[in-house]
């Protein structure tokens, strides 16, 4: 809705007018009025109108002067003159100031100066459509320009091509910087694309860059949350280039944080001469074990030596940390999860594993712990094996591997909270943990009643009562679907898995498992497995 300033000495013309014009239903609002010429130029300038009717003789500051004031303010504002004098000189001064709309008090009515007020609209309405277009003209060249330099960047990485080096100034040296979006996995939510989110943030760095002033210094995108700064190093005289470049990269960190809420960690290369510059690249492109250990939003220096050492050992801490993180969440303690996880991470960082070796560490006790939880019949989490794989492939630090499962921690007992809210007996729901925290192991009604401290006969009762269920059969269900996972995510045997959830006798386990899914356990597995590979 655009703005519309009055200005007449004459206070009955300015009240007739006020209330003669529907203003609202003109898509217009009546933001001010004023008496003279000088009051309404000191209101214009803490809010400046759209479109000013003013009339020229007035005391103080006349109508040809305001709208010589305020058109410095605002060049495209709208201006219709309303005069008695019905002479050519004041016509002609505004022509000359782009005035369109010249009419005389004598012959006014309101039917005129709603033709005014929308013919000042419609000049509006394309002055706007067309920033609208400048803009969006400027945002597809900028695009382009990113994608461009993107193309020569992976061609350059490649070994393709080295157009890259034709934007870069040949005669001095340069610090590149490798950059990477922490909790990439969680930021992108926030955005309607990916392209929506790479734009926003290399426009507020290119902003400061631009503000530094120094030429060919280059920002370019390479891959989802990854980028390169190409910082050139023109001074002759010893100055300490990388804290020049520090302090740029600390206000970039700020920027980023303050207005998107984002945080980005740097790696920084060597100088290099661009001949050179390759090679450093690479480097910094193979750093995934400094970057992975490294905590977020920070700037650190390129560490050249690194061990090539894996750590396949890990594993045998599998049980261990699986079994202490499955108490915790069976317990419902969240700060001993936290506690338990924190150690682990801390044992990571201190044997210096690959971030390969550790993610699949983490992602196997992870699909295991999401597997168990869901043996709980009350439990429902949003938490889908496709989701997590694909979330935890995009965590680039062990840190925020660490905030992530913390979160799944969290929000896998808030979802459990409300089902706990319904009228299930604790004694039921304690059965129903144990069950889970023990599904590989032979259950009796009998143990689960003595660990509960009841008589055998009141809990079968009481569970029957609360699960619509017998408990044997609750057992049998939940053993089940703990086997339709393990025929799903392993390749072990039927004879394994049995074993694993604690029969004996493999014929009776494939007859429980077809007698509540309709197929054997390998028809399921065939089932499950050519879906998949159909897709």
């Amino acid at each position: 809705m655009y703005k519309v300033m009055l200005v007449d000495d004459d206070y009955p013309t300015i009240e007739f007018l006020s209330e003669a014009i529907q203003w609202e239903t003109l898509g217009l609002e009546l933001v001010s009025t004023h008496e003279n010429g000088l009051q309404a130029f000191h209101y214009a300038k803490k809010e400046l109108p759209d479109i000013l009717i003013t009339d020229i003789g007035m005391p103080k500051m006349d109508g040809i002067e305001l709208t010589k004031e305020i058109k410095q303010l605002k060049p495209n504002i709208q201006v219709a003159i309303i005069s008695c004098h019905n002479e050519f000189s004041y016509a002609q001064q505004a022509i000359k100031l782009d005035v369109k709309d010249y009419i005389l008090k004598e012959s006014l009515n309101p039917e005129d100066l709603e033709n005014i007020l929308m013919s000042c609209k419609r000049r509006l309405d394309n002055d706007t459509s067309k920033v609208v277009e400048v803009k969006q003209l400027r945002h597809k060249v900028k695009m382009n320009y990113d994608m461009e330099n993107q193309k020569l960047l992976r061609e350059f990485v490649q070994g393709s091509s080295n157009k890259l080096l034709d934007i870069l100034d040949q005669r001095v040296p340069y610090i590149p910087v490798y950059f990477y979006i922490n909790n990439y996995y969680k930021v992108r939510k926030n955005f309607i694309s990916d392209d929506t989110l790479q734009f926003a943030i290399y426009n507020i760095m290119r902003e400061i860059i631009d503000k530094k002033a120094i030429d060919k210094l280059l920002c370019i995108h390479y891959e989802q949350n990854k980028g390169f700064l190409f910082y050139p190093d023109y001074l002759t005289i010893k100055y300490d280039i990388f804290g020049e470049l520090r302090a740029l990269l600390k206000e970039l960190q700020q920027s980023l944080n303050y207005y998107l809420n984002i945080q980005v960690s740097y790696l920084i290369g060597d100088k290099s001469e661009v001949s050179l510059l390759h090679s450093e690249i690479m480097s910094l492109l193979n750093s995934e074990k400094q970057t992975f250990l490294t905590q977020n939003n920070s700037i650190n220096d390129l560490e050249k030596k690194t061990s090539a050492y894996h750590g396949q050992e890990i594993f045998n801490y599998y049980q261990d940390v699986t079994n202490e993180l499955k108490k915790a969440m069976f317990q419902r303690d969240l700060l001993l999860f936290k506690v338990n996880l924190s150690k682990w991470i801390d044992f990571c960082i201190s044997k210096q594993y690959e971030p390969k070796v550790v993610k699949e560490w983490f992602l196997r006790m992870i699909l295991d712990l999401n597997m168990r939880l869901r043996t709980i019949p009350y439990f429902q989490s949003n938490y889908h094996v496709e989701s997590i794989q694909e979330e935890v492939f995009l965590l680039d630090t062990i840190y925020e591997l660490q905030e992530w499962l913390n979160n799944y921690a969290e929000k896998c007992l808030e979802e459990t909270t409300q089902q706990l809210k319904n009228n299930y007996h604790k004694d039921v729901v304690n059965a129903c943990y144990y069950v889970a925290d023990n599904i590989e192991k032979k259950l009796s009604l009998d143990e689960v009643a003595e660990y509960l401290y009841l008589n055998a006969s009141y809990f079968s009762r009481l569970f029957k009562k609360e699960m619509q269920i017998t408990f044997v059969e609750y057992v049998k269900q939940r053993k089940v679907e703990r086997a339709k996972e393990l025929l799903e995510l392993t390749n072990d045997s039927v004879g394994h898995i049995c074993e694993q959830l604690g029969y004996d006798n493999q014929s009776y386990f494939i007859k429980i498992f077809k007698k509540l899914e309709g197929c054997t356990p390998l028809e399921y597995r065939g089932l499950k497995w050519n879906g998949a590979n159909a897709k």
